[in-house]
């Protein structure tokens, strides 16, 4: 590269071009370095660089930056200069731009580099030449891809970049090779560009040469009890494509078979052998497993504090003495998460004592911060507008325990509870929950004040079933200007609760389930304390299942069966009763409307409620999903003599509505119609919630 400058006199022009002269020259600097000036500095070297588009700044820039930091931090010389010159012009030549000038010039103690890209040059005609033995169609999207995915491409007109269409070149050589043409080859063909043509043709020679497939496969080496599991990752493979990556992802998968049931220092290699002609290619891959590890101590980091400690040592505690096995240990690692202790968990086992048959389960991690405060607005069409404030401190006085304490306000009157968590009682794996609530519910013909103490054990025994024991004492006050007293029941009574409940739940999720299938039941005795008479037995019987038909289309059902034995409905207070209708029960009715309700709209309820769903639905967006259902179910009112005990008055609902999805569940709008509408009944009802129907 030469240097080249050009200098104009202003002597022979008028005087007030000289005066005008600067201001002119700075505004045009002004404007040509907001367009396309750009400035880069190292040490005492300053580069100015003029022509470079937007685009391709940040590449030219890294580029200069690198060779300035070889010539460190002396000064700029003409050297430094037609180096910088001959790599920003190679870059574009690289990048599409053939006909790229650079010039430099030295001035003011720093480079100015100027860069005339010329015309770009654009993919022309792609031919790909040889055997082919994938569809041309197929190999082509992948030789084209590095050059279709460049930022802001014209896919149908996209600039050619070398190293984009090399790298093509070697992603179509990758795809032969893992289909088993080992000896593949995909090679550029010269192709010249033509005078003052701006498109680049490209020819791909293919040799595909002989195909390799998996034959027999053996292992030699597993431990006995895994031997069937090993098998079936071998008949998997065989008539398969033979390749290297794929005898290493089976090496992988064996190596990772063996860790998750205590083999943790296992290893595994392969012998096999290629025939120059192709052919079936058989494996014998060969297992180490080394000891079998049995957990015999825990280390929680020492950066954790009392509380977390104390979480962590109860939570793992079930693997102590026993042989590792992955998927006990993935179950416990997440009830510790579970608790909300933990915004970051990791555990890793490594010999105790130097015995690689004994393990030390090593857990490290980081405490998500224990004190959150929140606000908390929503709507449904049973309560309406709702407000609340949540309190919540995830380890308590560093005890390990949850404090967590709520005041929210609805259309049926405020309620607000405390509650203490403790996720390890005496160090087990059971969790107890000690809870005082005070409700206020006005959302009918009368008025409730109740007051509810409550204790609950919790244990979940793995991933899909759990159960727990409750106790519970209430205090409550019914009162009402409208309602009878068969219609409200007792109005001052207190209950004891004595009861539990137990659930088997193998969905994929318990909030967003798309397959999968669960049942829980659920007994509770109540006595009241007051000498009132009132007890009667409560159980509750439900469960769903989740089926996917195809990847956006799924059909899912439901069942609940509630009853009361030992009194009929006049007899027990009106907010123990069951009740029917609504968004997770009939649809065609709103909150508690199906059966008997008063003229004022008070529903009263009853001693048997049974609802079954049905319900198909289809994602036509990103988590948004259409669906229609029908819905039966009946409300009885008598002294049922057995926990199936239900009435044949039956009712239904067929309707349509939307899911959106969140983390939480989805948010649900469904609308239920009343098919055989009678007396005083609505046509249907529209429901705003946010959950599932079942």
């Amino acid at each position: 590269m030469k240097p080249g400058t050009s200098t104009s006199k202003f002597s022979d022009h008028a005087p007030w071009l000289r005066l005008l002269a600067p201001v002119l020259l700075l505004w045009v600097s002004l404007m040509t370095r907001g367009a396309m000036g750009y400035e880069v500095s190292f040490g005492q070297t300053r580069v100015d660089v003029q022509g470079v588009a937007p685009a391709q700044w940040e590449d030219v820039r890294s580029m200069l930056m690198d060779q300035l930091t070889l010539n460190g931090s002396g000064l700029p010389g003409e050297p430094l200069a037609d180096d910088l010159a001959f790599f920003v012009r190679q870059h574009y030549i690289r990048e599409g731009w053939p006909d790229a000038e650079t010039f430099w010039k030295m001035q003011r103690g720093g480079i100015y580099l100027t860069v005339k890209p010329g015309k770009a040059v654009h993919v022309g005609t792609v031919t790909l030449k040889g055997d082919l033995p994938l569809p041309a169609e197929e190999l082509k999207k992948y030789f084209m891809k590095p050059t279709l995915e460049r930022e802001d491409v014209d896919k149908k007109d996209p600039q050619w970049v070398k190293a984009d269409i090399q790298q093509g070149a070697s992603m179509v050589q990758r795809r032969l090779r893992a289909e088993g043409y080992l000896n593949s080859e995909a090679k550029l063909l010269p192709a010249p560009l033509a005078e003052r043509s701006t498109r680049q043709d490209v020819t791909l020679e293919i040799k595909a040469g002989p195909k390799f497939n998996f034959g027999q496969a053996s292992i030699i080496g597993s431990p006995p009890e895994l031997e069937k599991r090993m098998q079936a990752e071998m008949t998997q493979a065989r008539g398969t494509p033979f390749n290297e990556a794929r005898v290493q992802q089976i090496q992988k998968q064996l190596t990772s078979i063996c860790s998750d049931h205590g083999w943790l220092h296992a290893a595994t290699t392969a012998d096999y052998t290629l025939g120059k002609a192709g052919g079936t290619v058989d494996v014998v891959f060969r297992v180490a497993p080394g000891e079998r590890v049995r957990i015999t101590s825990i280390t929680p980091h020492e950066a954790f504090s009392h509380g977390a400690k104390r979480v962590l040592m109860a939570k793992f505690k079930p693997l102590t003495g026993q042989i590792y096995e992955a998927e006990e240990a993935d179950f416990l690692f997440k009830r510790a998460l579970d608790t909300g202790m933990f915004s970051l968990l990791d555990t890793k086992v490594l010999p105790d004592g130097g015995n690689m048959a004994a393990g030390n389960l090593r857990i490290t991690g980081e405490e998500a911060r224990p004190v959150t405060l929140g606000f908390e607005p929503g709507f449904d069409t049973f309560l309406g507008a709702q407000a609340g404030v949540t309190y919540k401190n995830t380890n308590w006085r560093d005890s390990g325990n949850t404090l967590a304490a709520e005041l929210s306000y609805s259309m049926a009157g405020p309620v607000g509870f405390v509650s203490l968590t403790n996720p390890a009682v005496f160090n087990t794996q059971y969790s107890a929950t000690t809870r005082f609530a005070l409700e206020q519910f006005n959302r009918f013909e009368y008025d409730r004040l109740g007051t509810t103490l409550s204790l609950d054990v919790a244990r979940r025994v793995n991933q899909a079933l759990s159960y727990s024991l409750f106790i519970s004492t209430t205090a409550n006050t019914v009162s009402s200007k409208v309602l009878t007293l068969p219609q409200t029941g007792p109005t001052n009574y207190s209950l004891m609760n004595i009861g539990g409940n137990v659930m088997y739940d193998h969905r994929d999720s318990p909030l967003l389930p798309r397959k999968g299938w669960y049942v829980s039941a659920r007994v509770e005795s109540s006595t009241d304390t007051l000498g009132s008479g009132v007890s009667f037995i409560r159980s509750d019987l439900q469960g769903g299942w989740y089926i996917p038909i195809t990847k956006k289309f799924r059909f899912a059902t439901g069942a609940q069966l509630a009853t009361i034995q030992g009194a009929t409905a006049d007899k027990i207070p009106i907010d123990s009763r069951v009740f029917n209708g609504g968004p997770f029960s009939v649809r065609s009715f709103g909150m508690r409307k199906l059966g008997p309700v008063t003229p004022g709209g008070t529903p009263l309820g009853g001693t048997s409620s049974l609802f079954a769903s049905a319900e198909f639905s289809y994602e036509v967006m990103p988590n948004l999903e259409f669906a229609v259902f029908g819905d039966i179910g009946s409300l009885g009112q008598g002294n049922n003599s057995s926990p199936l005990s239900y009435s044949s008055d039956f009712r239904e609902a067929i309707g349509a509505g939307l899911r959106y999805k969140l983390p939480f569940g989805p948010i649900r709008v469904d609308y239920g119609h009343n098919p055989n509408r009678r007396t005083g009944e609505q046509s249907g009802f529209l429901h705003v919630t946010v959950g599932f129907a079942f």
